[in-house]
């Protein structure tokens, strides 16, 4: 599983999104000469813009539609109905900015056949890709080093809804399972008879997932597995590719250590500062009409000021205040003290439920973002009493402050929202696969993501 800028993307996935926009520039080639009534040619140099518009648009209203996610199949119809749902919207926006900019403009007869072309291209590579990688053939075979509590993680990861990977048996050190079932996997021989049973069953990939290695790893074994060609991993970097996330439980400190990532590179970090600045100015400016509207809804509904400040805690520990618009009770805490949000929580409002719903409500921490308490993506900022009450409980937690927090992150856009200490270690799992590949790659990634969220109404609270 290759890494672009950082992030773990699947070669099918790689795939998949290349030949789509192939399919969808060539679509804009084939329909140019056609501008006008007739036949006439146009010079490739004048297409390419047009071309590059047409296909970032249609790719990235694809990937809006979820036709980019790999554990999903779809019927025809529904394959169908979704690419209409992606191709319009984004034909649109490729009206709208020829009607700006001249040279982006497609002629009628352009425009109608490079969208039945699009059209046409897109349900064919997504049918034939759904049938190809729907093979049990094309799936990696995997065995795994050990039998312990990481082997039952990854083999439970595998064969949850993972389509890449088919988990062929692992190895035990006690020579009385082998044939025999532990954990849910089949014991197909000792650690020491991994150079046997590996000519045996020609796996794929072999995961070192023993829980103890002390005088247990065969590495004479692994090496003659290596230079047969056989991938070997590691299980916490196989987890962290598998998911998206680093998984804590069983995670020995040293791997933090001496794994790749958590680098904060200068001159990344000051982009990622512009970029923070240049969405927040352009959020301010969108949504200012927004921001008359719902103070003036606020005020007629309920007592109290339109805004909400909380203290939070941002990078390094330093205490800054959150802005929100208000949308719960003036006295919601008075009686209970700092709690976590609720689902159908009493507290809020029937104004506030409304904008929590649709994420309104947090329209005003671009305020925080200018000013540098905040970015636009990373973990979420969390009160000082819940921050002391969890690094307490959760391993590694005050490591989620190693950078600011975010309007929204990894774990907003990959986990519900969390009011337990269980779903408090879970998201922190998240937050520090963010932190270990930070990249403005993945943060624009995680913005695209958060309008999936916000437009489907996934996670609200």
């Amino acid at each position: 599983m290759p890494r672009v800028f950082r992030h773990y993307i699947s070669y099918d996935l790689l795939a998949l999104m290349g030949i789509d926009a192939a399919g969808v520039l060539l679509s804009a080639f084939v329909g140019a000469p056609f501008s006008s009534i007739g036949y006439e040619f146009v010079s490739p140099g004048a297409v390419l813009p047009k071309a590059a518009l047409v296909m970032l648009s249609v790719v990235a209203m694809i990937h809006f539609w979820q036709l980019y996610d790999l554990q999903r199949t779809y019927g025809r119809r529904e394959l169908l109905l979704r690419l209409l749902l992606a191709l319009i919207p984004a034909y649109l926006m490729i009206a709208v900015a020829g009607y700006l900019a001249s040279y982006l403009r497609l002629g009628r007869g352009a425009f109608v056949l490079s969208f039945a072309f699009s059209l046409a291209a897109l349900f064919g590579i997504h049918t034939a890709f759904q049938a190809l990688t729907g093979s049990r053939r094309r799936r990696r075979r995997l065995l795994l080093l050990g039998s312990g509590r990481p082997a039952q993680v990854i083999a439970e990861t595998v064969n949850g809804a993972n389509p890449n990977y088919e988990l062929i048996g692992c190895l035990d050190g006690q020579g009385e399972r082998v044939g025999q079932q532990t954990n849910g996997m089949n014991v197909l021989g000792t650690v020491e008879e991994l150079a046997g049973v590996s000519k045996l069953v020609r796996p794929d990939i072999i995961v070192v997932a023993l829980t103890e290695r002390r005088q247990a790893l065969p590495l004479p074994e692994i090496l003659e597995c290596k230079f047969q060609g056989v991938e070997v991993e590691d299980w916490p970097n196989f987890y962290e590719k598998l998911t998206g996330k680093i998984l804590l439980k069983d995670l020995r400190p040293s791997w933090l250590i001496f794994s790749d990532g958590f680098g904060k590179n200068s001159l990344m970090m000051a982009a990622k500062r512009a970029m923070d600045v240049a969405v927040a100015v352009l959020g301010l400016a969108l949504s200012l009409p927004l921001f008359v509207l719902v103070a003036f809804l606020i005020k007629i509904e309920s007592r109290g000021p339109v805004f909400y400040r909380q203290d939070r805690l941002g990078q390094g520990g330093r205490v800054f205040s959150l802005i929100k618009f208000r949308s719960m009770r003036e006295d919601a805490e008075r009686h209970t003290g700092p709690v976590w949000a609720q689902e159908s929580d009493p507290r809020v409002t029937r104004i506030g439920q409304i904008l929590r719903k649709l994420r309104i409500d947090e329209l005003p921490q671009l305020i925080n973002v200018l000013r540098g308490e905040m970015s636009m993506v990373g973990p979420r900022p969390e009160r000082p009493v819940f921050v002391q009450e969890l690094q307490e409980k959760i391993p590694f937690y005050i490591y989620r402050l190693a950078i600011k927090p975010g309007i929204t992150g990894w774990a907003q856009v990959k986990y519900r929202y969390g009011s337990t200490l269980e779903d408090a270690s879970e998201k922190l799992q998240y937050d520090l696969y963010y932190i270990k590949n930070l990249s403005l790659f993945l943060d624009l990634l995680i913005m695209f993501q958060t309008v999936q969220v916000v437009s489907f109404a996934k996670g609200s609270r």
